[in-house]
């Protein structure tokens, strides 16, 4: 029974089943997802032996939602589900995370790129940027570029190539360029550990020849010419890459921030709903902004200090398991990026399975899970 439930938790976040079943199919599908998925992790909960939950992000959490809730004029609906599954999440997760070995998370993972391929080459559209189950091709690039962080501690040298492959191909496929930085990034400093993770790069490489090769990827035209500029003769594309980019985004909510350093501007006043409480309609695309921007500059210290700590943290375990740090710099690099922290279940499993190894007073927790 608890691995049953176990496994039903880890599918349903890893996959994102809830949210895709609500986009894709019909609101009825997406709340029964969710309503089983906070089920399973409530009956996981009373399975296990308990040990305490993270209690930086349980304070991070009662830090933003008390002070930003102060200027929050909404529906305070949204504001208390919003809230609730948080804190929910945070509480139940904890001994999921820790029970799961790298295979598993894997294996998930894997899951989650083979749909993005399969949206690409069976439901390709004018869009031409691909998300499978995770409705947002930058979300899906973050899932691909974890995945490809965890097959460095696969056994079999065989099917870690074909997963690295399979990562590579539905990475390129979301055309995101925070998976691109983060892949070349990885894979340099996997070459650090051990020289013969230059497979990763090979494997990356012929990934990126399959998908130049193959009209049935129907990419993006502007990203896609940007892409295939780099490894071709003429000028490379520069422009497209650089066009919309986060740093704008950013800028456009300085004085905002600014007015609101000390306790901010109110809850969801940076993430865009509409047309938000600062006058700016699009997100601030930075998970650090908009702490900083909502609830003022304590939680933004918080948050900053914690992820800070976990790259630092997982520094010290690279000669035994570089793929600490690997993750540690995912995670903490894809808040910069994005502004849905809050709810972003993904980004918050692999934070606490992270910190269940490398942060609970400084040693690895659960080493046996680990070498699976």
């Amino acid at each position: 029974m608890q691995e049953i439930l176990k496994h039903t938790i880890l599918a349903l976040t890893i996959l994102n089943l809830p949210m895709f079943g609500l986009i894709s199919f019909n609101p009825t599908m997406g709340s029964l997802a969710s309503v089983l998925s906070f089920v399973s992790l409530f009956l996981y909960y009373f399975f296990v032996k308990k040990s305490k939950p993270l209690t930086a992000l349980i304070l991070l959490g009662i830090l933003y939602y008390s002070i930003s809730g102060f200027h929050f004029s909404g529906p305070i609906e949204l504001f208390i589900k919003d809230a609730v599954r948080y804190f929910l999440f945070i509480l139940s997760i904890t001994e999921v995370a820790k029970h799961t070995t790298n295979a598993e998370a894997c294996f998930y993972l894997l899951g989650g790129a083979i749909s993005v391929i399969v949206n690409a080459l069976v439901y390709s559209d004018e869009y031409g940027r691909y998300a499978g189950f995770y409705i947002n091709p930058n979300r899906a690039g973050l899932v691909c570029v974890l995945g490809f962080a965890f097959t460095y501690r696969l056994a079999s040298k065989k099917f870690k190539l074909i997963a690295q492959f399979i990562f590579t191909l539905g990475g390129i496929a979301t055309l995101s360029r925070y998976f691109l930085l983060l892949l070349v990034l990885i894979n340099v400093l996997s070459l650090f550990a051990n020289k013969k993770n230059v497979i990763g790069l090979i494997a990356g490489a012929v990934g990126l020849v399959v998908i130049i090769n193959t009209p049935a990827f129907e990419l993006n035209k502007d990203r896609f010419d940007a892409l295939e500029s780099f490894f071709s003769e003429g000028e490379v594309k520069t422009t497209t890459i650089t066009k919309e980019s986060r740093e704008e985004t950013w800028a456009l909510y300085t004085d905002p921030i600014m007015e609101g350093f000390l306790f901010g501007n109110g809850f969801g006043s940076m993430q865009g709903h509409g047309g938000d409480t600062v006058g700016i309609k699009v997100g601030v695309h930075n998970t650090y902004l908009m702490v900083l921007g909502e609830s003022g500059v304590i939680p933004f210290l918080l948050i900053l200090i914690f992820y800070a700590s976990l790259v630092v943290k997982s520094f010290r375990h690279f000669n035994t398991n570089p793929e600490y740090l690997y993750l540690s710099i995912i995670v903490s690099s894809f808040l910069m990026v994005s502004h849905n922290y809050f709810y972003n279940y993904v980004i918050l499993f692999f934070t606490i399975w992270l910190y269940t190894r490398v942060g609970m007073k400084s040693k690895i927790i659960n080493p046996e899970l680990d070498s699976k």
